[in-house]
Formats: structure tokens, sequence, C-alpha cells
């Protein structure tokens, strides 16, 4: 089975909540709220942060692993300052999405000037219900850059009684079956474990594809040796603590990110960087420890302390 990741970003959380109800079955509550709906033979995750605006990491996380974005206009089409801080995120890593308008809103015409010179002013907007199921998914592709080997984003680890090791995530690229041995990341030592077992949604499945969240059971390891692993990947992607990208600074972040401690987002993983310039050839992060890192990948530069934004900008990492 493949899939696709979209995430929802908005505001307002009532109107999320009947916006992802009426599209979607909720599956997941811990952490990232997890929504899916299963259409021409796909399965779709739609995932949502409830901690924002309070704190922008869930967002980021969601931002870094998506297809798609899903942009609810605020009742009335009113833009806040979150909503403004969520349209530069979505911006800083080029997501492709679609704004809904929810029982009213605004035109067309009125979001292409408030989100001028953003991605989200070229955003097609769709006027609907807050009930409505009905959706266009057919749309929705695999984003370019995405790499040819095996990598897991790994947000949860533990242990089941009778099972052993158990890990929750989304496959990024690739596909991963059952007798696989994938690569702990980061680990010291490196750390090779076996997949045992993979669920869906609680099925069981001899294999996952890209865009899918799966439930991974693992033999050779110990759920706290994954304490600090944020990805499995089958051994072919470059690990490197040094990760160069070009850079494009948001217009609305005003102090420079050079010789700044700041943080990176990386898929699915917020990582502490020292970012640097290099003359001429972008920017680098260097980073406390090795991740997988290939051509075009997708990253942000996130300013935890920033008082009105906390988006710095985004780009495109360099192998």
């Amino acid at each position: 089975m493949e899939g696709h990741t979209i995430g929802v970003f908005g505001s307002d959380k009532e109107l999320k909540t009947a916006f992802e109800n009426a599209i979607a079955k909720k599956s997941e509550v811990e952490g990232i709220i997890v929504y899916h709906r299963n259409e021409s033979g796909k399965r779709f995750s739609f995932l949502d942060d409830p901690q924002f605006p309070d704190t922008i990491q869930g967002y980021a996380r969601i931002a870094s692993i998506s297809d798609h974005a899903y942009y609810l206009l605020p009742a009335g089409g009113k833009l806040t300052a979150p909503d403004g801080e969520l349209a530069v995120l979505l911006d800083a890593f080029g997501l492709p999405g679609t704004i809904q308008a929810i029982d009213g809103g605004a035109s067309a015409d009125i979001v292409k000037t408030a989100f001028k010179g953003l991605r989200l002013a070229d955003y097609p907007v769709e006027l609907r219900t807050r009930d409505s199921s009905i959706i266009d998914l057919s749309k929705i592709a695999e984003p370019s850059g995405t790499p040819e080997g095996t990598v897991v984003y790994v947000d949860r680890a533990f242990s089941v009684k009778g099972v052993g090791t158990v890990v929750l995530g989304f496959v990024l690229s690739g596909k991963v079956s059952v007798h696989d041995k994938l690569r702990a990341v980061p680990s010291s030592p490196e750390k090779t474990v076996e997949v045992k077992g993979i669920q869906i949604n609680d099925e069981d499945h001899e294999s996952a594809g890209r865009g899918v969240r799966v439930g991974l059971s693992l033999k050779g390891v110990d759920a706290k040796e994954l304490d600090k692993a944020s990805w499995l990947d089958d051994g072919s992607f470059t690990l490197t603590d040094k990760v160069n990208f070009d850079f494009r600074q948001s217009a609305y972040y005003k102090q420079t990110v050079d010789g700044k401690n700041l943080h990176l987002q990386l898929p699915g993983e917020l990582v502490m960087a020292k970012i640097a310039a290099i003359p001429g050839a972008g920017f680098t992060a260097s980073l406390p420890n090795p991740v997988p890192v290939w051509a075009g990948m997708r990253v942000a530069v996130i300013d935890l302390n920033g008082k009105a934004l906390r988006v710095a900008g985004g780009g495109q990492a360099r192998q």
C-alpha cells in the first residue's frame, strides 16, 4: 500500500476539527493528530497539530513530511498573526496546497492579495461547508526530490508485551517489507534492526510504500536503544553532521541567520544547528549527530525564540 501525507494548517481549532471529521476518520491523538482516509487504493493521512500557536514544532514537523497542505482560512477570512506564521512556514518548505474557505471566507482575489509574495498566493481556493465530506484528492502527488532509497521517519518507540519493540512512523521514501534490515539513525555504535512485522491501522501487511503511516515491530533492538534514533533507512543514504543547503530567507524575518544557533527542520525531526553562510555557496548547518541527507531534501530554519516570527526561511539540501 502507498499513500500521501497531508498537513491541515489553521489557527481555528474548532474549524479544523469539523473539517477533519467530515473528510476522514481519526486514528491517533497522541502527539500529532492523525486522521486517515482510503481512496482509489491509496491511504491518505491528514496531520494536525493541537499545540499551535503556543509552539511551532508540531507544525514544522508536519510541513516537513507532507506532500500537500490544506490551509484553512479562519472564519470570516480575517487573518491573525498565527495565520501569517503558518503561511510563511508553508512558503519556506515550498509546499503545494489548497486553501479551504469554509462557510464563507474569502474570494480568490482577496487571497492572492493577502498572501502576495508567498507560495499561498498561487494556491487554488475551494469553497465548502464544514460538514461536507467531498474533497478532491486526485491531484495530490509525490513531491519532487523524493529519493530512491528507503527511509522511515520514527516519531515513537516503545515496548509491547508479547511483541517486543515497536516504532510508529511515516515511510518517507521507498518501501519497507517484513524481514528488511534497516539502520537506526542516529545510533552509536551503528545499530541494525530487522523488521519483524508491519501494521497499518492495526492490520498486518507484508510491506508498506511511501507516504504511509506504519507501525513496525522490530527484532534485535530494545526500545530504549532507539531513544535518540529518528530514522530507519536501508543504508543507502549519506550520513553527515554538516548539512549544506540553499536558503531563501523569509522577507518577514528581519534578523540574520549567519553565525546563529538556531534549529534545522529536517524531514520529521527538528534538531539544534549552528548556521553559517558559505560565501557564494549557500549555508551549512552543523548538527550534534549525523543525519540522512539527499539532494533536494527540504529543510527549514526555525528560530524558537523569535518573537514576531519563528520561521526564518527554508531551502533544499545539497549532497
